[in-house]
């Protein structure tokens, strides 16, 4: 994926650890994301249904509650991996997870982007095999054979 990509992830075991932290509060911000609509849909639609308001508001309270646990787990992840005598456990505060979650997020868009601009030089049905653009004339005078 290039130069974007490099720094993801490497045969380091600490940056696999901090990896898989990124990854976990990656997950959560982008579920607590999600909720954050489905409760702002559900609230719009819900016509004051009581239970759609149930759930938009159950909605949001999950959604805080996953913020504390990703907020817990951002400041005690240090202390736990002392308790597991892992070296180096300050390595993994909230400071390095957010810089490896900001590397997935640049990776991730890079990968769109790349696709996306190469679309044209990769498009299969723009191909001389599969023209597009033939006219009457061009269908009568191939050299396809049609059984009729």
């Amino acid at each position: 994926m290039g130069n974007a990509c490099s720094n993801i992830i490497t045969s380091n075991p600490a940056d696999v650890i901090l990896f898989v932290f990124a990854l976990i509060v990656l997950a959560i911000l982008v579920w607590c994301i999600w909720a954050f609509f489905y409760a702002i849909f559900l609230f719009i639609f819900s016509r004051w249904d009581d239970s759609k308001v149930k759930l938009a508001w159950n909605a949001i309270r999950y959604m805080i509650i996953w913020l504390f646990i990703t907020v817990m787990l951002l400041f005690v992840a240090p202390t736990v991996l002392k308790v597991f005598r892992v070296p180096n456990p300050d390595n993994y505060s909230a400071k390095y997870i957010f810089v490896k979650v900001w590397n997935i997020i640049n990776c991730v868009t890079t990968w769109i982007s790349r696709v996306i601009s190469d679309y044209p030089n990769n498009n299969p049905f723009e191909h001389d095999e599969y023209p597009l653009d033939l006219g009457e004339t061009d269908w009568i005078n191939s050299n396809a054979v049609y059984d009729l």
